[in-house]
């Protein structure tokens, strides 16, 4: 029984514990460095978004806007330059992360989308700049509608055909994170 039993399921044991404090180790030590490189990246990409910024101060937000999840204002010499605004919104494959630049005058500087599980070649396409240039002359003041049809205003975002359901929930992103810019900018943040 000693042979047969009991020692093959100890020496499993002894390995599974062995592999178990092995990967605690790895993580412990690689934990610190995987947070700087995802905040690295994401400076990036604020950089990129609001290019006249030098610095961003993260604005903390009350809450009640699930779609977004953080608001960094970007200065220039202490001067105000706009916002930097993460947002998730409801794809057809699950949430879609994007990163929103919109300047002091409230016009949109530029979206990133990040993790998301949209079908690829058809709710991906609404990632593509055919898609995301629709969103250049938008402003804080417009209210975003997605038409399957062409375009007749700015505000009037032409969905993906099949994809629309991906094109709403990239524009009601977007959407929330111009009407957060416009509650900052009316309440002087």
């Amino acid at each position: 029984m000693w042979d047969s039993i009991i020692k093959p399921a100890l020496v499993l044991f002894l390995v599974c514990v062995v592999i178990t404090g092995a990967l605690a180790v790895v993580n412990r030590v690689t934990k610190d460095v995987i947070e700087q490189r995802i905040n690295a990246e994401q400076e990036e990409f604020r950089r990129q978004l609001l290019d006249d910024a030098d610095n961003f101060a993260k604005i903390e937000l009350e809450p009640g806007n699930e779609a977004v999840k953080d608001v960094y204002a970007g200065y220039r010499e202490g001067e105000f330059e706009g916002y930097v605004i993460n947002v998730t919104a409801k794809g057809y494959g699950g949430d879609i992360a994007m990163i929103v630049g919109v300047d002091k005058n409230g016009a949109i500087t530029g979206i990133i989308i990040g993790d998301n599980e949209e079908t690829p070649g058809l709710g991906t396409k609404a990632f593509e700049p055919d898609f995301i240039d629709q969103f250049d002359k938008v402003s804080v003041n417009d209210v975003l509608t997605v038409v399957k049809q062409s375009r007749k205003s700015s505000n009037e975002i032409q969905a993906v055909s099949g994809a629309t359901i991906t094109s709403k929930g990239v524009t009601q992103g977007v959407q929330a994170a111009l009407d957060i810019s416009k509650k900052l900018m009316e309440e002087g943040d």
